[in-house]
């Protein structure tokens, strides 16, 4: 029966022996030595600039984009992923469990730094989707905080602008304000004048000529007459 041997960190270190046959001396390089050195150029399709939106909830797309297919034989991270939580295995042990997978592939002929390699470059374009991700992401904020700032700049000159129209409205309405006051005065003084120009010849009638009271900030709508 065949059995897994060992499995070490994120890479996988595999001898597989009989349990009635005699353990090989050593086994070849690349079946004994499947850590992540052993993939440093496996690599994804590089992407410049991701088309899958942040929020993707399948990453089937991202894989996609990165150019990931699967070898001839059919065999990855996801269908070895499967066989190990099919029901058939669902008692047994770690352990047990991946030799029985291991076995299944060495039957179809499926190496397994092929399906180990599969998950490095779907891992790497992760990380690669993650980081155009965060490239997008601290463009949107440079954008965005220049925007704010132009904005910003935009909205105080506004409000200063709006500030001395206010303040020349007020300035305006005070000169006139100050004018019809001035307008006031210069008026009751002529109609006093006149006033008294013709009350010597009224012979005790009623001075036809009206007054106006003292000046005031606005008009009065009645102007009682001087007796």
């Amino acid at each position: 029966m065949s059995k897994l041997k060992d499995l070490v960190g994120k890479g996988v270190r595999l001898i597989v022996t009989d349990t009635d046959s005699p353990l090989p001396a050593e086994a070849p390089a690349s079946e004994r030595d499947l850590g992540p050195e052993a993939f440093a150029a496996s690599e994804p399709k590089p992407v410049a600039r991701s088309e899958v939106a942040a929020d993707v909830a399948d990453f089937a797309a991202v894989y996609k984009e990165a150019g990931i297919e699967l070898r001839p034989h059919g065999y990855g991270v996801d269908r070895v992923g499967e066989m190990l939580e099919s029901k058939r295995l669902a008692t047994l042990g770690r352990d047990v469990k991946a030799a029985a997978v291991l076995t299944a592939l060495e039957t179809a002929g499926v190496p397994m730094r092929d399906v180990i390699e599969d998950a490095v470059l779907r891992d790497k374009a992760l990380d690669a989707f993650e980081e155009s991700k965060r490239r997008e992401l601290e463009e949107l904020r440079t954008r965005s905080q220049a925007r704010i700032a132009a904005l910003k700049t935009e909205m105080d000159a506004l409000l200063k602008a709006k500030n001395a129209e206010m303040e020349g409205l007020k300035k305006a309405e005070e000169e006139a304000s100050r004018t019809f006051l001035q307008l006031q005065t210069r008026k009751r003084r002529e109609e006093e004048r006149l006033h008294d120009v013709v009350a010597p010849f009224l012979e005790g009638a009623p001075n036809p000529i009206t007054t106006s009271p003292p000046a005031s900030p606005s008009p009065s709508p009645d102007k009682p007459d001087r007796a």
